[in-house]
């Protein structure tokens, strides 16, 4: 017999904190230039998150997984809302990808 394997709902506390976290991990040099990126999330929720327009695509994405760990083991990606493209490069600056005060949505 194996233990059955019960998880708890994430409280909004802890959700916040793993927020927060996420937005502490993105270190952001203020003098150089800065964007805000808007995020909706599969989960219906959203995220704004101040970038320097020479992070990458994948500072997005690593940012998305922490602040939602439940979505970090669960393939994502991340698609421009209008034209719809998905942002497969992940090594382009956020200014190459034309991401500046840009909404992106994650798609499962």
């Amino acid at each position: 017999a194996t233990p059955e394997l019960v998880s708890l709902p994430r409280s909004p506390q802890d959700q916040a904190a793993s927020e927060a976290e996420a937005s502490a991990s993105i270190s952001v040099d203020s003098s150089q230039p800065v964007t805000s990126i808007q995020i909706r999330l599969a989960d219906g929720g959203r995220l704004v998150q101040k970038f320097n327009h020479t992070h990458r695509v994948s500072d997005v994405r690593q940012f998305v997984a922490s602040a939602r760990p439940a979505l970090a083991a669960t393939e994502f990606v991340l698609m421009t809302t209008f034209p719809n493209k998905e942002l497969t490069d992940e090594s382009q600056t956020l200014k190459e990808a034309n991401l500046l005060n840009a909404v992106i949505v994650q798609r499962l």
